[in-house]
C-alpha cells in the first residue's frame, strides 16, 4: 500500500463504528501511514459533531445509509461533499446499487482489512471525482472513467449530451 504521508498529513478523518477495537486498529494504522487528525466515534450523532468540530475531509462509516443520506442531502449537513468510505457486509448487487446511489465515494466489503480501507480512503482523497448536486442525487460522479459521450440526451430535450469530465 502506497500512501503519500505528506499529502495525507493535512486531512481530517472521522472513524465511525460501534466496534471499539476496529476503530482503534484503524486509527493506529492511519496515524502510522501519516494521516494527521483522526477522530474516533461510536454513534452517528457523535460522527456529525466530529465532522463539524474537526472540519473533517472524510469519514469511514459502517452500514448507516440514514447518516449517509443526511450528510449528502440535508441542508443541516456539516459537509455535503465529505468523502464517505462505507465498510459493509451488504454486498449483493441490490445493496451495492442502493449504497452507491446514497452517495458514498467508496465501498469496502467486510471482512475488510485496514489496508483496504486506507487504500480506498487515500484513492478517494487524492483523486476526487466531480460532485453531482441534482434534484435526485447528491454525491460523487458514479462514473469512474474519463470518456467522451456523443449521444442523444435521453431526458427528452433532443440535445446532444457531451461529457469529457471525470
Amino acid at each position: 500500500m502506497y500512501v503519500d504521508a505528506q499529502e495525507v498529513a493535512g486531512y481530517n478523518v472521522v472513524i465511525y463504528d460501534t466496534d471499539l477495537q476496529w476503530r482503534q486498529i484503524l486509527n493506529r494504522e492511519m496515524h502510522a501511514v501519516g494521516f494527521g487528525n483522526v477522530v474516533q466515534v461510536a454513534t452517528a450523532k457523535e460522527a456529525l459533531q466530529a465532522i463539524r468540530d474537526n472540519h473533517a475531509d472524510a469519514i469511514v462509516v459502517p452500514h448507516d445509509l440514514k447518516l449517509i443520506k443526511f450528510l449528502r442531502s440535508h441542508r443541516a449537513s456539516p459537509n455535503r461533499r465529505i468523502v464517505i468510505i462505507l465498510v459493509t457486509a451488504n454486498v449483493g448487487s441490490t445493496d451495492i446499487a442502493r449504497e452507491r446511489d446514497s452517495g458514498v465515494n467508496e465501498i469496502v466489503a467486510k471482512p475488510a482489512s485496514v489496508e483496504q480501507v486506507v487504500t480506498h480512503l487515500y484513492a478517494a482523497l487524492s483523486h476526487p471525482r466531480r460532485f453531482i448536486d441534482s434534484k435526485i442525487y447528491h454525491g460523487p460522479d458514479r462514473r469512474r472513467h474519463n470518456r467522451v459521450y456523443m449521444k442523444e440526451e435521453r431526458c427528452g430535450t433532443g440535445q446532444v449530451a457531451v461529457s469529457d469530465e471525470d
